[in-house]
């Protein structure tokens, strides 16, 4: 099959979407498809761009580190033609050039629900931003155009029902690479962030911004630390609220507590999530929460704040334990897990196994099944299909 894969988010942006992207890319080129990507145009490019389309884009409002692609690019448009399925990644603006490819062509739409629209409202200027039930009621019109939903957790399905989405919904996960986990070590994370053997390592890592609900995790090690004075928090990732976040480290007397490691390659996040005692985690605008089941992949078990999303992956007493939005039952939890090595063996036996059924590899084996049932349900084309589109890529958007 050749599969166009639409989103808004790619690299070298580095978000929980672009992970998922450009991992999902690389497992359906191994199974023998073809993957064409559709993405915004970033002022650098990425280490690979081999059959990707780029978009003139700008930033979005208020995270410059976002783009917002037009919806045009010639180039791009006469690759339509060649695809069999079109899936759709976003409910910007490149969901649309989806929707467009998808009718014109008379072919198969799938829409995969990452972000949870109303919870990052806050980005968007207060004279253009929409009410929450406004950006509900735009997620289940986007949904109700294409053939296919899906959607990483059970909870998050519940509430694209609730929202008015008719179409069929999947549950579908998209975990970690366990190839990646496969080899060698290559950074010695402590070692790296002058950490010492045995000192108690909680780790967060994704985007650094307000939705993620750091400055909360930051209260949470507060206690954490006056328990466990040696304890060092390493948060592993950038974005917008980094400043702040180092601001009120240093006025609370952690700065040489919490370390702020920055955007890691793969190898070295594994190699960080491996060398870590306990995940810590707060957002509670997760519509799976990729990163906690990376970090599981390298046994290292979660303690989070009980949120949609989130409460589908972790499980209580299992691979990990859920908590209130609460900084002392958080401490406590994260506390208990650091210093029972044994509850943390057990722990980290059940993440292992939540990695392996989640896993990108699993994921994908199911999607392409999706693929296949929505094509057999596809009616006939009127269009005649052109001849192959070898796919010259553009960084023009021309």
């Amino acid at each position: 099959m050749r599969i166009g894969l639409f989103t808004d988010a790619y690299l070298p942006e580095i978000t929980g979407v672009t992970t998922v992207v450009r991992t999902l890319r690389d497992e359906l080129v191994r199974l023998g498809h073809e993957a064409y990507v559709y993405a915004p145009r970033y002022e650098h490019p990425s280490d690979d761009e081999h059959l990707v389309f780029r978009f003139r884009s700008g930033p979005v409002f208020s995270y410059k580190t976002a783009r917002m692609a037009l919806p045009y690019n010639r180039e791009a448009a006469r690759s339509f033609g060649d695809l069999d399925v079109v899936h759709s990644h976003t409910p910007f603006s490149l969901a649309y050039v989806a929707l467009i490819a998808a009718h014109r062509y008379r072919l198969p739409h799938i829409q995969t629900y990452h972000t949870y629209l109303s919870h990052y409202l806050h980005y968007i200027p207060r004279v253009f931003r929409p009410s929450v039930r406004a950006a509900e009621s735009y997620s289940a019109l986007l949904c109700n155009r294409c053939s296919v939903v899906t959607a990483p957790t059970r909870s998050i399905h519940d509430e694209l029902r609730k929202f008015g989405v008719r179409r069929p919904i999947h549950v579908l996960p998209f975990g970690p690479d366990l190839r990646d986990y496969a080899g060698p070590a290559v950074w010695d994370p402590r070692r790296a962030l002058a950490i010492g053997d045995g000192v108690p390592l909680f780790l967060y890592a994704g985007r650094i911004a307000s939705e993620k609900n750091l400055l909360f995790l930051l209260e949470s090690f507060v206690k954490i630390h006056s328990q466990l004075d040696q304890a060092v928090m390493v948060l592993a990732g950038d974005g917008p609220q980094r400043l702040e976040l180092e601001q009120e480290a240093a006025r609370l007397g952690l700065e040489t507590s919490v370390r702020f490691a920055g955007f890691l390659d793969r190898k070295r996040l594994v190699d960080l999530y491996r060398a870590a005692d306990v995940f810590i985690f707060a957002s509670k605008t997760e519509t799976q929460g990729l990163v906690i089941v990376e970090a599981m992949a390298a046994g290292t078990p979660a303690v989070a704040v009980r949120a949609m999303g989130v409460r589908d992956v972790v499980r209580d007493g299992e691979n990990g334990f859920l908590v209130p939005e609460d900084a002392d039952a958080l401490a406590e939890r994260a506390v208990c897990v650091a210093a029972d090595r044994e509850l943390t063996a057990r722990l980290a036996e059940g993440a292992l196994a939540t990695a392996e059924e989640t896993s990108l590899q699993n994921g994908v084996l199911r999607l392409v099944e999706v693929y296949e049932e929505s094509l057999a349900a596809r009616p006939c084309s009127r269009w005649p299909r052109r001849p192959r589109h070898r796919g010259r890529r553009t960084q023009n958007g021309d």
